[in-house]
């Protein structure tokens, strides 16, 4: 701080307010990062109580207290529950009670430490008055803003608002056509060395053995997922953009899909007697594979992902089907997901071509859906037609 021991108190004052003056700036900084600034392991719904309001210190210290999840479970004993004790966050045994719960990690399980983003004192008991925290101005001033706005521009208010409102709602999607990611051209009978920069092609070439042969051509490309029971709800989640490990989420929302007041009518008349059956094969005890009556099967849950996530969602294997919203009308924006079913025992994420032919949907689609429903048979008539005229007639 003082380059020698020469001068005057004045001096070593001056030396010090500087001092004391930057580190004030580098701390400040630093809460300005945590309120704005999302690092890239944490755009996991599973941090979306504690982006913006939790220190990024905090956060990366519980992102590597997750990959502990895996050893630890939820045994306390194997966790030993030091992040907890030491620095009042939450700790691998928690955090896996969260996973399995597919629970956002709640604020709560937090210390009040590393929620403290500014160097504010707090005002004593008593002396605020209300007006420093009172948001009728602002919030009359941004809807002011918001109708004097285009439709674009109101759109990108809301979003911006929604995030905001919704922060464990993810703002990713995925992109609107496939990434080059390959590396060099290889020269035609080339064989690629032990260690390559191409993927391995054995789930495309598994997606166009089950897939009828209308549907291969489309093929773009098929993204793998881990294989341990959960693969289906793998596909789902990275598909809807919370990543692989967003599988949690992905069974925790279908499984209050299935309770959802205003379509339990629905899936009383879909699922019959087999409601609970259905239920019970969304929720998970531990983790490590999972037997085959928690996998995701169809077309059950083919019903309550295109429900819930308001998608199309396309299975290509033995055989092929299309899930549509049952309750809801025709959307422009809507997003398509195809998944595929290989090896009797594996989901994978199949990447498709632009205006890809649709298979049929399932009988009980046609005779359970609503009539503001029907907008999509119509919408989608000229691709399914089509998937029928390229499809084979058996004698």
């Amino acid at each position: 701080m003082l380059g020698n021991s020469i001068g005057d108190m004045v001096k070593y004052w001056e030396a010090m307010n500087n001092n004391l003056r930057l580190q004030l700036g580098n701390i400040r900084a630093s809460f300005q990062k945590s309120f704005y600034e999302v690092e890239h392991a944490h755009i996991s719904p599973f941090y979306g109580y504690l982006r913006g309001s939790v220190s990024r210190a905090a956060l990366r210290r519980i992102a590597e207290e997750l990959l502990r999840v895996d050893y630890a479970g939820t045994n306390r004993k194997i966790c030993g529950c030091t992040l907890r004790t030491s620095y009042g966050l939450p700790c691998a045994c928690e955090l896996g009670r969260y996973t399995l719960g597919g629970i956002p990690i709640p604020i709560d399980a937090v210390h009040v430490h590393w929620r403290k983003l500014t160097m504010e004192v707090e005002l004593e008991v008593g002396e605020d008055d209300g007006s420093e925290v009172d948001m009728t101005c602002a919030m009359d001033e941004l809807w002011r803003r918001f109708r004097s706005l285009d439709v674009i521009g109101k759109r990108a208010l809301k979003s911006r608002v929604c995030e905001l409102a919704y922060p464990t709602m993810t703002p990713l999607c995925p992109p609107s056509e496939k990434l080059k990611t390959k590396g060099r051209v290889k020269k035609k009978g080339e064989k690629p060395a032990e260690y390559d920069v191409y993927r391995d092609p054995s789930y495309h070439e598994y997606v166009n053995k089950e897939s009828q042969s209308s549907q291969r051509s489309y093929i773009e490309d098929v993204v793998n997922v881990e294989s341990d029971g959960n693969c289906g709800f793998r596909v789902i989640a990275s598909l809807h953009g919370y990543g692989e490990d967003g599988w949690p989420m992905v069974r925790r929302e279908l499984g209050l899909e299935i309770i959802y007041k205003d379509r339990s009518t629905l899936y009383d008349k879909l699922f019959s007697n087999r409601l609970s059956e259905v239920r019970e094969s969304l929720m998970i005890e531990s983790f490590g594979s999972q037997p085959p009556e928690k996998w995701l099967s169809l077309p059950d849950m083919g019903y309550l992902i295109a429900n819930h996530y308001n998608v199309v969602l396309v299975c290509l294997g033995n055989p092929c089907m299309t899930f549509f919203p049952m309750t809801s009308s025709h959307s422009p924006n809507i997003s398509i997901y195809c998944i595929g079913f290989v090896n009797h025992n594996h989901w994978v994420q199949v990447n498709m071509k632009e205006g890809f032919p649709f298979p049929p949907v399932t009988l009980d689609w046609r005779k359970f859906h609503s009539r503001t429903a029907t907008t999509w048979m119509l919408r989608f008539a000229g691709r399914m037609q089509h998937c029928q005229l390229l499809t084979p007639v058996l004698a």
